[in-house]
């Protein structure tokens, strides 16, 4: 589990996720884990803004925001040096198409919770 890594602030996760039911079960496993979290933020402005305003420890971004894909949440978070992965269900061949998102993990969509929390702790430990 997550929180035996927690210190006593837990870290703030910042869930960027268009499809609501599934925003809201990441941000539930995450609070189960002692994260903090963050949204879900559903579209690619309202993402950047927030990160601009205050940055989170960690962010997990879906690729496909309503339409708008997600390279410049991407952008905006490598910026700021916040580690983030994404969880999506896009091929991989799909995601490398787009330079935002070299290098960046993808933990598919649906993840498992096991799945999500053990990514979100190697992350942050990185």
């Amino acid at each position: 589990m997550a929180s035996s890594s927690i210190e006593s602030t837990p870290f703030e996760v910042l869930i960027v996720e268009d499809e609501y039911l599934i925003g809201m079960e990441l941000a539930q496993i995450l609070e189960d884990s002692g994260y903090r979290v963050i949204g879900p933020i559903a579209t690619v402005s309202a993402a950047v803004e927030r990160i601009e305003r205050h940055a989170p420890n960690a962010c997990i971004l879906d690729v496909n925001l309503r339409g708008e894909i997600s390279a410049p949440v991407a952008d905006c978070l490598k910026a700021r040096h916040v580690p983030f992965f994404l969880s999506s269900g896009y091929k991989q061949e799909t995601i490398n198409q787009e330079p935002a998102f070299d290098g960046v993990a993808n933990i598919g969509k649906p993840a498992k919770p096991e799945q999500l929390v053990s990514a979100l702790q190697a992350l942050l430990k990185a």
